[in-house]
């Protein structure tokens, strides 16, 4: 059971019920690090920011100043979008109130919306788990850790563990935001680490970064394959 929890991508959804939540803004930092058997290290770090309401979640890479601003060019000319640009995109996610979720890509620079069906959800690399993308780690797994005493500077804050098969998982859960503060990952040996941490913003933005979309082209995920 342990073994699953550190393939967050492919955890089960849940029939956890997500209550109606005022709009969260945060910034999420993704970091990695991996040692391969002949000792070449790699660390890769990132971040996104992250808006959510109960029936939204949006996250859009944050480009630091100091990134490379070469951009990758087509064959068939500039204009026509390939589904590898979907990476510098924004993701729209939203479920309505019959739980049927809605994906979407948001590329500012062509003033575009890219629309994905469920069947092409596998392919651009979400399984379809609703508490997963809202809380950052699945809250029905929680009953698969256990709770610690380990203390936390974050009111309304607990941490939870597991070790077992030379493995182990920290969660930092927020039971009143219902999301993972910090989520920590890794073998005992030290070889692999994955750490991701949420910095809450004090207030949501003034504005709601999917109400700028009205005017913005369409487009089907299908079309990117031409």
């Amino acid at each position: 059971m342990l073994r699953h929890l550190f393939l967050f991508a492919a955890l089960l959804g849940s029939s956890v019920a997500l209550a109606d939540a005022a709009p969260l803004s945060a910034t999420v930092v993704y970091e990695s690090r991996v040692v391969s058997a002949d000792g070449i290290e790699k660390r890769t770090r990132f971040s996104e920011r992250l808006v959510r309401t109960d029936s939204v979640v949006w996250t859009e890479r944050v480009i630091p100043a100091d990134a490379s601003h070469e951009k990758a060019t087509h064959e068939e000319g500039h204009d026509h979008l390939h589904p590898a640009d979907l990476a510098r995109a924004a993701r729209y996610l939203s479920r309505d109130a019959g739980g049927q979720l809605r994906l979407a890509f948001v590329l500012d620079e062509e003033r575009t919306v890219v629309g994905a069906e469920p069947r092409d959800f596998d392919q651009l690399g979400f399984d379809g788990n609703w508490p997963m993308s809202w809380s950052l780690f699945d809250p029905a797994q929680l009953k698969s850790l256990k709770q610690t005493e380990r203390k936390t500077a974050e009111a309304g804050a607990s941490w939870y563990e597991a070790h077992g098969q030379g493995r182990f998982i920290r969660v930092l859960w927020s039971e009143s935001r219902r999301i993972a503060l910090e989520i920590e990952s890794g073998t005992d040996d030290g070889s692999r680490w994955n750490r991701t941490q949420v910095r809450l913003d004090a207030k949501p933005p003034a504005a709601l970064p999917w109400q700028r979309l009205a005017k913005y082209h369409r487009k089907d995920y299908v079309d990117l394959l031409d």
